[in-house]
């Protein structure tokens, strides 16, 4: 490193000499960057370049003061960054107010854009990785249940799955006429068709108190006519059809019992004594 004589009042300059031994050796600390080398390679040699002038400037201020070396402050000094007080017991920091490089490169300022670049590229990449394995465990969540769901219904009776698609069907007319139920009432409304009817659309109840008033329980939630013409929806009015039926069963048990929660066959079921006709 050879030290330059200055006139008064301009800066001291210091000039690293690069000697070119060999091909492809470069001795010193300095190495001349290809603009088109790597970003990675470019941020450690502007890393290199700014811990070289960290440690000059920390042992700058040793040898003038006397006080502690401190790299971390040599290099705050060199960069500017440091405070008046610090830079005022570095008087060798102070006169040494800039060093050039090849490239003339602010060191402290390419090595933090670098550098800041850097931490916002990886950042964008966690970003990215954790929504890519947040996507795909809801992904494998779902998969697992529609796979539990393909197996239960697979294991039902074919009546029950046949019975099934009539009350959803049900349960969508239901819905649009202004009945508060959806499909996790299915379960409920089977267990009754269930144990009134077994799943029979034309059963008939020629035994009960209603069958001896002469108005017998009919279709697959055993209504008696009377119920059936106060509940049934408009266009929905054959008693022995499927979906007609289970409309105003559905209709009757809200009106009277406010849902099936209520329903006095299925907390009858609940309670352990049974189910009870409604």
């Amino acid at each position: 490193m050879a030290r330059h004589r200055r006139p008064q009042g301009e800066p001291t300059t210091l000039v690293f000499p690069v000697v070119v031994t060999a091909p492809g050796v470069v001795p010193g600390a300095h190495r001349a960057e290809s603009d088109k080398a790597p970003l990675a390679h470019r941020v450690s040699a502007v890393a290199m370049a700014v811990g070289v002038v960290a440690g000059a400037g920390g042992a700058a201020a040793y040898a003038v003061t006397g006080g502690t070396f401190s790299p971390s402050a040599g290099a705050m000094n060199f960069g500017g960054f440091g405070d008046p007080d610090a830079q005022a017991v570095s008087p060798a920091a102070q006169a040494i107010t800039e060093v050039r490089t090849v490239h003339s490169v602010d060191v402290g300022g390419e090595a933090s854009r670098l550098l800041q670049q850097e931490q916002m590229t990886a950042a964008m990449a966690v970003n990215q990785i954790s929504d890519a394995a947040a996507n795909d465990y809801a992904a494998r969540v779902k998969a697992e249940q529609e796979r539990k769901e393909r197996e239960a219904e697979a294991r039902k009776p074919a009546k029950q799955r046949e019975v099934e698609v009539w009350i959803k069907e049900a349960i969508k007319v239901l819905q649009a006429n202004g009945t508060s139920i959806d499909n996790s009432s299915v379960g409920a409304i089977w267990t009754v068709i269930q144990k009134e009817s077994g799943g029979n659309v034309n059963a008939i109840n020629n035994w009960d108190s209603n069958a001896v008033r002469g108005t017998p329980s009919k279709g697959l939630m055993q209504v008696i006519d009377p119920t059936f013409q106060a509940y049934k929806l408009a266009g929905y009015d054959d008693i022995y059809r499927p979906v007609d039926n289970i409309i105003a069963g559905v209709r009757y048990v809200y009106a009277r019992y406010g849902g099936f929660h209520n329903h006095p066959g299925l907390v009858g079921i609940n309670a352990g004594t049974g189910y009870q006709g409604y």
